[in-house]
């Protein structure tokens, strides 16, 4: 009984080896057929052009191998070159971020009985940090706009011109603010992105 239970264990294990063996043999035809399709796509690349290609061609194009007359001795044109015109002027440049206040600043106007409600935008090229710290100190700055507004009148507000010199002069109080609690303004630009006057 011990040798029919030992033949019937052999024979479940020869299935197993079989598969394993099929399953193995399987793996290396597919990773014979992938490197050999590699292999193949890299045979019949067609061949980049090598650069002592570029210059075979270049000493080709004059094949008597003299010096042409039209180049000085170190190879260069003889002949002035014409100017290419002037050059563009770079300027480094710097990314600008924006801020916009949360909310409209509303204030009486000088010698009136209207009132104006003006949003406001802010940019800096200078850091991240800059606008923190106008978040950070964001009453202060408020306050101080509202001063500045409650000091014009109805005239002072219309036309573009005025509304220049109204952002001249947030710009200037903003950087104020922050020089005084941060030791450091940097708003170099102030815009009014909307204006009512009533």
């Amino acid at each position: 009984m011990a040798e029919a239970a030992e033949e019937t264990q052999e024979k479940k294990k020869k299935p197993i080896v079989k598969i394993l063996l099929m399953v193995v043999g399987a793996l290396v035809l597919v990773g014979a057929g992938a490197g050999g399709g590699l292999l193949y796509a890299k045979l019949t690349k067609p061949p980049e052009e090598s650069p002592l290609a570029i210059v075979v061609e270049k000493k080709a194009d004059n094949p008597t191998g003299k010096a042409d007359d039209s180049k000085g001795k170190d190879g260069k044109d003889a002949k002035p070159a014409e100017p290419a015109g002037k050059p563009v002027p770079s300027k480094e440049k710097f990314v600008t971020s924006y801020f916009e206040f949360p909310g409209n600043f509303t204030t009486n106007l000088k010698g009136s009985r209207r009132f104006v409600q003006i949003s406001i935008g802010l940019a800096t090229q200078y850091d991240k940090k800059v606008i923190e710290n106008v978040q950070k100190h964001e009453v202060a700055i408020r306050a101080e706009v509202l001063a500045i507004l409650g000091e014009q009148s109805e005239g002072d507000v219309v036309g573009i011109e005025n509304r220049k010199r109204i952002q001249n002069l947030l710009k200037d109080a903003i950087n104020k603010v922050l020089t005084e609690r941060t030791e450091f303004g940097g708003i170099e630009d102030v815009y009014i992105t909307g204006l009512v006057m009533q």
